[in-house]
């Protein structure tokens, strides 16, 4: 079984990072606890012991005897110190020990073991392997070189083309797929896929990469038709039986003679997409 997708691979970086958090919180432990010390009688502890409901607290020194020296209640704030005293101590020891795995860790992380057993292959051997695992980077650009049958253009069609020479159907798919290539966002053009027993082609096709799922986006650019609006109606519902929802699966837009698109909209849109889908 071939995972799909992505996980979070911990980087030479995320150990040295945590390695100097852990640093940052021993110092701060440590001069905590020498400022603690000096509050209360050298080498004293705490003893606590149920008592009803309620819990007793002793002050444990030396010659105190077994019990210690019961703290009273007006005096809570010794027994505060030398609790924050322990936890402290146990703390040190805990961050040293932890600092300590991580640096050895740090010396001998494989960062992405998957590409760094493919590189320790000769290229004819490499090639012929499939990875469990596919990086973010590795996965898009599968994806985004994928092949697949176009829809043609029928004979005297107007012929529109974005700034990356892609032909599309209308002037406010230029736009579209311009804010998108300049955004940074990639898309596939009327890729096919199967709605139920048929088949359509949304306009842009774009990868949510950390879901790992595709996101189609129809623009239906002439509501003032009312025939055209009416297909437009049935398309949306055959997205809605299937399962595909908008907000989750799928992006509308409109636009009438009268109520162009709204690039300046749009363009906010798509950057707000962007982000969600995680580029």
């Amino acid at each position: 079984m071939y995972r799909t997708t992505e996980v979070h691979m911990i980087r030479n970086t995320d150990i040295a990072n945590e390695i100097s958090f852990l640093e940052d919180s021993l110092q701060r432990v440590n001069s905590e606890l020498i400022k603690l010390r000096k509050r209360v009688p050298e080498g004293a502890g705490l003893r606590a012991a149920r008592h009803g409901n309620v819990y007793q607290y002793f002050m444990k020194v030396q010659g105190s005897g077994t019990n210690g020296i019961y703290i009273k209640k007006k005096n809570r704030e010794r027994a505060i110190v030398l609790a924050q005293i322990e936890y402290d101590e146990k703390l040190i020891t805990i961050l040293r020990n932890a600092i300590g795995n991580l640096n050895t860790m740090k010396n001998t992380w494989v960062e992405n073991p998957f590409i760094y057993a493919a590189d320790r292959m000769i290229p004819a051997k490499r090639e012929l392997v499939r990875m469990p695992y596919k990086s973010d980077e590795q996965y898009l650009s599968e994806w985004i070189n994928q092949e697949y049958e176009r829809m043609e253009f029928r004979d005297g069609f107007p012929e529109y083309y974005t700034r990356q020479g892609l032909r599309v159907r209308s002037k406010s798919e230029v736009i579209i797929a311009d804010i998108l290539d300049e955004m940074g966002v990639p898309f596939l053009y009327e890729k096919p896929i199967q709605l139920g027993m048929g088949t359509v082609h949304p306009d842009f096709t774009l990868l949510d990469i950390g879901e790992r799922k595709e996101v189609y986006w129809e623009h239906f650019g002439m509501m003032d038709d009312m025939d055209y609006r009416n297909n437009a109606i049935l398309k949306i519902r055959k997205y809605e039986s299937n399962g595909l929802y908008q907000y989750d699966s799928v992006i509308w837009s409109f636009e009438t003679g009268s109520n162009p698109l709204n690039t300046r909209e749009t363009r906010k849109m798509i950057k707000r997409l962007k982000k969600k889908l995680g580029y």
